[in-house]
């Protein structure tokens, strides 16, 4: 869940590097109310196979972020990651499969984290 069309397009170029995957849904908040989007998002969780889903918000404390937390509730079935970027996308594919869930979390974590660095400042 994302502002805008960030989602889709993390998505777009997911398909352009990996070719088409499934299991991977981009919704936006765009001209929604707090409401609608924790709507969508429960909506979501419901037809998501499995026992767990992983969330993926582009900013911590914003619209996206509430609604995934209402949605979810107390007890949480998904984790909800914020700062998506495609390092993360990327190992969601390809690690999803096979990979306990605690374990992929922290994966995709510290894979977003390892992509946000400085690349040839002087």
């Amino acid at each position: 869940m994302t502002h805008g069309g960030i989602g889709r397009e993390l998505v777009n170029v997911i398909a352009m590097i990996m070719g088409e995957v499934s299991g991977l849904t981009a919704m936006s908040n765009h001209g929604k109310s707090a409401q609608d989007i924790t709507t969508e998002i429960k909506g979501w969780l419901a037809e998501e196979p499995g026992e767990h889903a992983v969330i993926f918000i582009d900013d911590y404390g914003g619209s996206c972020a509430n609604a995934a937390q209402l949605a979810c509730g107390p007890e949480p079935q998904a984790a909800i990651l914020s700062g998506v970027n495609l390092a993360m996308l990327l190992g969601f594919v390809t690690w999803r499969e096979g990979t306990e869930f605690p374990v992929l979390v922290r994966k995709l974590v510290d894979k977003g984290r390892e992509a946000i660095t400085t690349v040839g400042v002087r």
